[in-house]
């Protein structure tokens, strides 16, 4: 196990020399792309990619625990543009997409993804998000569909989501608030309400962007 962590420690390293874009979250909760999975233990967030505005672009996204700094997930995206016009589609990759258990249980899976854009305004955007994932040493398979509202407001913007998971009927709605500080910093909130439950969560945080 340890020698998994060392390996991934050092491939975050790695991928920041040579990432155009790099920043890392201080927050009370982690982070998943389906917002009814996310964390409410305290957790860095760390993000890393190449140019976004050429054809091909790569990407990483890791969470570590604040409590001991152990890693608690690691996605390596890989993403193409399908239509780069006011429309925008990419397809991607998330391989290999790996998570880490409490006591030190690795789980892997493989994922592919579809999102889409569309700029309403100077201040409005709608997208799309479709994502299959399935476990590749367990039996994790599902289906996740998100349609969001972006809206920019001076240096507030305003994430809306709505959001269904084919695993146990889950479905539910998010909000995230980020306040931008200056184009180093901002502060994010986030709240998930996940109706098909009733479970409610919400995180704070404050990101850097190197």
């Amino acid at each position: 196990m340890y020698k998994i962590l060392i390996a991934i420690i050092a491939f975050l390293f790695s991928t920041f020399t040579h990432a155009q874009y790099v920043n890392i979250e201080a927050s009370t909760g982690g982070f998943s792309f389906i917002p009814a999975f996310t964390s409410d233990a305290p957790h860095f967030v760390i993000n890393a990619g190449t140019n976004e505005n050429k054809a091909f672009s790569f990407h990483l996204l890791s969470t570590v625990r604040m409590s001991n700094f152990t890693p608690r997930g690691v996605v390596i995206i890989s993403r193409y543009k399908l239509i780069d016009k006011k429309l925008k589609a990419t397809v991607g990759i998330h391989l290999p997409a790996i998570q880490i258990s409490d006591d030190y249980h690795v789980d892997t899976f493989f994922a592919q993804e579809f999102m889409a854009s569309y700029p309403v305004s100077k201040k409005v955007a709608i997208s799309a998000l479709y994502l299959h994932g399935k476990g590749k040493n367990n039996d994790f398979e599902a289906n996740f569909l998100s349609f969001n509202t972006n809206i920019v407001q001076g240096d507030f913007s305003f994430l809306s989501q709505l959001y269904g998971l084919d695993l146990d009927h889950t479905y539910g709605v998010s909000e995230t608030i980020t306040y931008k500080v200056n184009k180093n910093i901002d502060f994010r909130g986030f709240a998930n309400k996940t109706v098909s439950d009733g479970k409610f969560s919400w995180t704070l945080g404050a990101r850097y962007n190197l």
